[in-house]
């Protein structure tokens, strides 16, 4: 159970509305957890609608969530590279990297628990060393044993993880080399977002543009900081949203190939920590991005 303590600074804000735009929760959340009995002001209970008055003090409760489903699953999970510590798999697309509310058992980890003897006891997200959106494919580097996940986990901490991205992103770029180094946090105007704030965590992007399309082009995007969502904010924040991208700014015809954002891990490379050897993989860019790239070609 966790309790988050908020006070009112300005009056006249309905309650669940200045829960969602000064904490993580979202005001869905935020209107259940009041209807739950769970938010009090001052010590005491309110609606949803009530008016905050500048000094009322208000506590969040928040319960735990159920376990998630940690049932194997085989989903015959595209392995690039593997050894006694780790693997590096390929990702598909639609398919969320670990379990949690509303997910169900059909996510990476439950193809991990399938597919290796995973010995992790991180009840939650066993083997998880770094994430991937849903909606975003490619090279996923992931951890046999507890041992190689702190190891593992321990080089992205330390920003020691080599890590490109290819993308198709909308617009016509002004220069073919550029960096991205804006700070991201949770959008102040929609908190089921991120975007470039003052006051967000220091990220930074480096674009090399690849090729030049009809009104698009394909970048390679390195990385060297990896906050949620970061290459899809940047790009959106630059006037470039990735194709595909409909919750940051580009929403694509149905009769294109693809109905994601069109955004591949294809390239991991870092010094393995067990044998002090140097490990680089790539991942082939998907069919659905390939034909996008052959249509914006013509």
């Amino acid at each position: 159970m966790k309790t988050i303590n908020l006070k009112a600074e300005i009056s006249g804000e309905r309650l669940d509305a200045f829960i969602a735009s000064n904490s993580d929760i979202s005001r869905s959340h935020a209107e259940k957890l009041i209807a739950d009995g769970q938010v009090t002001v001052n010590g005491s209970p309110r609606e949803k609608k009530y008016k905050v008055k500048a000094g009322d003090d208000i506590s969040v409760v928040i319960p735990p969530e159920k376990m998630p489903d940690m049932t194997p699953v085989e989903m015959n999970l595209k392995v690039v590279y593997e050894c006694e510590h780790y693997a590096v798999i390929d990702k598909p697309a639609g398919v969320t990297v670990h379990p949690a509310h509303g997910t169900g058992a059909d996510t990476i980890v439950n193809g991990l628990l399938h597919q290796f003897d995973i010995k992790d006891d991180n009840d939650v997200r066993p083997g998880i060393v770094h994430r991937l959106d849903k909606d975003t494919s490619g090279l996923l580097l992931v951890a046999k044993n507890r041992e190689a996940r702190e190891k593992l986990s321990r080089m992205f901490a330390d920003r020691t993880v080599d890590k490109k991205y290819l993308a198709v992103c909308a617009g016509v770029p002004k220069k073919m080399n550029f960096i991205a180094e804006f700070p991201i946090g949770r959008s102040r105007k929609d908190r089921k977002k991120m975007a470039v704030e003052d006051g967000g965590k220091y990220a930074k992007s480096e674009i090399t543009v690849l090729k030049l399309l009809k009104g698009a082009f394909l970048a390679e995007v390195k990385i060297y900081t990896g906050r949620t969502h970061q290459i899809r904010v940047h790009m959106s924040h630059l006037g470039y949203p990735l194709a595909g991208d409909c919750v940051y700014g580009n929403r694509i015809s149905t009769a294109m190939p693809i109905s994601r954002q069109a955004l591949h891990s294809w390239h991991l490379s870092f010094i393995d920590p067990f044998d002090n050897t140097q490990k680089s993989f790539l991942s082939h860019i998907p069919e659905d991005m390939a034909a996008l790239i052959t249509i914006l070609e013509r």
